[in-house]
């Protein structure tokens, strides 16, 4: 045994005679200290960079050193904001600063000179053990003035849903009224509602009075584009997806790729908000107030913009977002002619009577092994499949049948996380992953048992033209029943405004000839209900994650309600 540890440290010595040995190491941990959370929060919605409390400066106070994009700068990291060194949206107080549960003379301030910020103010923070606050700091003006800074204490729930596939959500309402630099016919402003995307209210958030919150209420988890209505029915801008430049008479969003027209831009018609997954398990707040991110057009023909404060809003996590590896989420799709069916997972309905042509509500699952059934109006079982559900799925299944009237099943998972790889493979084999802050995705899926691939074209058999997405794929030789993997998308521009026309294309013809029988589909349908825009013209189309099926027979015996046409299915809801 001598021997043995003998040569072991014999040959340690011989690899490291040239070695000098080190009395340092490296700990390249971005936080590096225990800094426990206290149950206090900051949430900087006024546009503050600088945080002192009790006498002791938390972020750097130093002028910036490397400016971004949207006013954004980074200095030297500190203890507490170790990497910009800047106070950011939110910040949650560590136990460490606080002085017998005081937190005294906390102080805000700015040094970036292109952000608007109010001047520095103090107040002090008492620690509650047992309750959980935020202190949102906004811009707020409660009369006539001038511009103020306000502080409010809200009171915030870290608990999760009694459901577990569900998440909760408020709405909290501190917007301002006009102030200086507003412009009074664009500015959003008095009691605000929140909306799903078709304008449907969520209940429990409407008419939340300025100064106020709502209760939070529970919403099944999934993929979302909340939007907020001020009291005249107007949307309200989210702020933070870059799109942000405004008409000044209208307060819808300009073209933000110069399209001639309202100084050097066209208005879409639109309003900004973000497309996201609620997670199960979360905890959320949509947050009104007023903020300096809305830029104006001057006039000018080369697109020239301004800053003008209006009323925007952004969604908070009030926890830290949970990770989903449970659930997921299906619905079911009619695609075959004849009669209604209604879809079955593990004897349990999915969607009853489910029309030829219609898409069923999204129902949540357990992951693991499920089985499918299709069941006709008869209660005889058509077609029946065993399949696996992942954590996060988004699945729709569709039925259909074939040239011989054999009906089958589909299944086709849905991209709704907005992101795609971007570019060539970088040396490690991976790629960039983009994300779009606004998507308007269109998936496309040949159910016509007479025609073996089609392609989908816009205007005149001409390609979809997006400026993410040059020459798009997945809308070419769409075969029957099947869906295409590979850049399965096409990602249109914001604020599409072409027809969509489908064409019979065989694998070395394209477009092929254009099936004149199948009415076109024009952008706006994809708008769900326009009398939710309150101007004098409608959107060219609506944001969102959707599929276009070509469904029913192409053939001259066909009935009236089994014509070959095409439908549109959204899968964001």
């Amino acid at each position: 045994m001598k021997k043995e540890i003998l040569y072991t440290l014999s040959a340690a010595l011989l690899l490291g005679g040239c070695t000098k040995k080190l009395d340092y190491t490296y700990d390249n941990r971005t936080v590096q200290l225990p800094n426990t959370p206290s149950n206090s929060r900051i949430v900087n919605l006024a546009g503050a960079t600088e945080l002192k409390i009790n006498g002791q400066a938390l972020t750097s106070f130093l002028l910036p050193s490397i400016e971004g994009f949207y006013g954004a700068d980074n200095t030297k990291g500190t203890r507490w904001f170790p990497e910009s060194g800047r106070l950011g949206t939110t910040y949650t107080i560590p136990k460490e600063v606080f002085n017998n549960g005081l937190a005294d003379s906390v102080l805000f301030s700015t040094l970036n000179p292109k952000n608007a910020a109010p001047n520095a103010r103090p107040f002090s923070i008492r620690e509650d053990e047992a309750k959980t606050f935020d202190y949102y700091f906004v811009w707020f003006l409660p009369n006539a003035n001038g511009k103020m800074d306000s502080l409010f204490r809200i009171p915030r729930d870290i608990s999760a849903s009694v459901n577990p596939a569900a998440f909760k959500l408020r709405l909290l309402n501190l917007s301002s009224v006009e102030g200086a630099n507003s412009l009074p016919g664009i500015y959003r402003k008095g009691p605000m509602t929140v909306t799903f995307a078709d304008g449907t209210t969520v209940p429990g958030l409407s008419n939340v009075q300025p100064g106020t919150y709502s209760e939070y209420i529970d919403i099944p988890y999934g993929t979302y584009q909340f939007k907020v209505l001020d009291s005249d029915g107007k949307e309200v801008l989210a702020t933070g997806g870059g799109y942000n430049t405004l008409n000044p008479n209208t307060g819808t969003l300009l073209d933000i790729n110069g399209t001639p027209g309202m100084g050097g831009y066209k208005d879409t018609w639109l309003t900004y908000a973000p497309v996201k997954t609620f997670q199960p398990g979360g905890v959320y707040t949509i947050a009104v107030s007023s903020n300096y991110d809305t830029r104006v057009s001057n006039g000018n023909p080369n697109g020239e913009t301004v800053p003008a404060d209006n009323n925007v809003f952004r969604i908070i996590n009030d926890v830290t977002e949970p990770l989903n590896y449970t659930y997921a989420r299906m619905q079911g799709v009619n695609a075959m002619t004849g009669q209604p069916i209604t879809w079955m997972v593990d004897g349990k309905v999915l969607s009853d009577a489910l029309p030829f042509g219609k898409a069923g509500d999204y129902n949540i699952f357990i992951t693991g092994k499920h089985t499918l059934q299709a069941i006709s109006s008869d209660k005889k079982i058509l077609a029946d499949t065993t399949f696996f559900l992942d954590a996060a799925d988004n699945i729709s299944a569709w039925l259909y049948a074939n040239s011989a009237g054999q009906p089958g099943v589909t299944l086709v998972s849905n991209n709704l996380s907005a992101k795609y790889t971007s570019g060539k493979a970088a040396d490690d084999g991976t790629y960039n992953t983009l994300k779009d802050a606004y998507p308007f995705w269109i998936r496309f899926m040949n159910f016509c048992p007479d025609m073996k691939e089609v392609s989908f074209m816009g205007n005149n058999g001409q390609g979809f033209i997006s400026p993410v997405q040059a020459n798009a794929t997945g809308n070419l030789h769409v075969p029957f029943a099947q869906p295409v993997v590979t850049e399965p998308y096409a990602r249109m521009i914001v604020n599409f405004t072409s027809n969509i026309q489908v064409h019979a294309s065989q694998p070395t013809v394209l477009p092929g000839d254009w099936m004149r029988n199948v009415s076109s589909l024009n952008s706006q349908q994809f708008i769900a209900h326009p009398e939710l825009y309150k101007h004098t013209s409608l959107p060219g189309s609506e944001p969102g994650v959707y599929t276009v099926a070509l469904i029913g027979r192409n053939t001259s015996d066909a009935g009236t309600a089994d014509k070959a046409r095409m439908i549109i299915v959204k899968h964001t809801k």
